[in-house]
């Protein structure tokens, strides 16, 4: 049969009801969020720190989604490019094989830059 053993708060050495979502202590009852987060906490500095990861991660998370929109508006003036290319070779350079291979590259640049523009909005929609 398998014994179970409590776990002590590093600060009080008394039954923990949690670990510290930053540095992993035992945390009780007593010294459980004393900066008044919505994570358990063991401390306010573990508080400060929680808060400055969380405006980081949003940071990065808004620049990703500015560079999806970047990567979407080129993909669609390549393609745009791309098809342009293949009707201007169809009338200058009637060489089956360019034309296709234009015309191909246009529509999946233009495929790729609708992604990146959904990837892009769904990201932005996140809180």
């Amino acid at each position: 049969m398998t014994q179970f053993q409590l776990v002590k708060c590093a600060e009080h050495q008394a039954e923990a009801i949690g670990i510290c979502a930053y540095c992993g202590r035992a945390v009780c009852a007593g010294c459980a969020n004393p900066a008044g987060t919505p994570r358990l906490v063991c401390s306010p500095e573990c508080a400060a720190a929680l808060s400055r990861n969380d405006q980081i991660l949003q940071l990065l998370l808004h620049k990703a989604a500015q560079n999806a929109q970047a990567s979407a508006f080129y993909c669609y003036l390549c393609g745009g490019l791309s098809l342009g290319a293949a009707v201007a070779a169809y009338f200058v350079l009637p060489l089956p094989f360019l034309i296709y291979f234009a015309a191909a590259s246009g529509i999946v640049f233009i495929l790729s830059g609708a992604w990146y523009g959904w990837t892009a909005r769904r990201h932005v929609s996140r809180p």
